[in-house]
């Protein structure tokens, strides 16, 4: 019988030390890493190479909220893929942190084969602006998907312009009729990941349509695997701890403040995100050293 072998898709630009704390602390004989180092980034020589760690040999620009989220994964997907079957793929950040031991983290999902953890509602989402429609409804010019904050302005005008008026609005034909949205740091099944490969091998209109979205990676990959066969082993949770609610950054860059506040809120999760070493050390330290 095959030994039950895990994949990290880890997409990363920033902070290498932290990064091979991260490798250190989740690396088991069964689990290998793929990374996607971010183009713009130099940090690559200073990750540690081994067997089992494997980079994206041609990374590109990762912009947010850009077609490049989406393309940047697709790359590692491809990846694993020609290092062979994993009964899982978890797409995590460098700025993660396992909060249980990596044999727990094992022993989980090979005592629950066959799930795919994937937080998600479907649209229309009524607590967001336009039911979400407004990502994948209006084209965006390259230019107009950025965090400046005039750019952000203008951007939410042209929004509400397009979305009042029903002929300047995309036509979605190349989409399924039922889209969700989630996080994009989910963990699904090797026949997953092949099936989302497949699909946008064999649907390249779809994968062409989400070049002009906004923040189009929390509905690509969410939308293919919520309209195929694995729907129905779809659990809505991600086992991922991630403070959306205190600011003063969303999300919060954890700190040694935020100890307690994980421990607490982070029961039963497996990650937690985002932690800087650039900001505080220590949390990381106690983290990795109290699983």
């Amino acid at each position: 019988m095959a030994a039950f072998k895990m994949a990290y898709v880890i997409l990363c630009h920033k902070n290498p030390e932290q990064i091979n704390m991260l490798i250190a602390h989740l690396s088991h004989e069964h689990i290998d890493f793929f990374l996607h180092v971010d183009q713009k980034s130099d940090i690559q020589k200073q990750i540690t190479h081994s067997n089992n760690v494997h980079f994206v040999k041609e990374p590109i620009d990762v912009q947010w909220g850009h077609f490049s989220q989406i393309e940047c994964i697709l790359k590692c997907f491809a990846l694993v893929k020609e290092h062979g079957h994993y009964n899982y793929i978890h797409i995590i950040s460098g700025q993660d942190l396992p909060l249980v031991s990596s044999e727990v983290i094992m022993n989980y999902f090979e005592e629950n084969p066959g799930k795919e953890l994937v937080k998600h509602v479907q649209l229309p989402n009524a607590s967001e602006m336009w039911g979400c429609f407004y990502r994948v409804s209006v084209y965006y010019p390259r230019f107009m998907i950025s965090r400046f904050k005039p750019i952000t302005k203008l951007r939410n005008r042209y929004i509400d312009f397009v979305m009042s008026v029903p002929f300047l609005k995309r036509d979605l034909s190349a989409l399924p009729p039922k889209l969700y949205k989630g996080s994009n740091w989910f963990s699904i099944t090797g026949a997953c990941m092949e099936h989302i490969l497949d699909f946008t091998t064999s649907s390249p209109s779809y994968v062409h349509f989400f070049r002009n979205t906004f923040c189009g990676d929390e509905i690509f990959f969410h939308s293919i695997i919520l309209n195929s066969k694995f729907k129905d082993s779809v659990v809505n949770d991600i086992k991922r701890y991630t403070d959306w609610d205190t600011g003063p950054e969303f999300p919060r860059t954890l700190t040694l403040e935020d100890y307690k506040r994980i421990e607490e809120k982070g029961k039963g999760c497996f990650w937690g995100r985002k932690f800087d070493m650039d900001v505080d050390k220590t949390i990381i330290e106690k983290i990795l050293h109290s699983e």
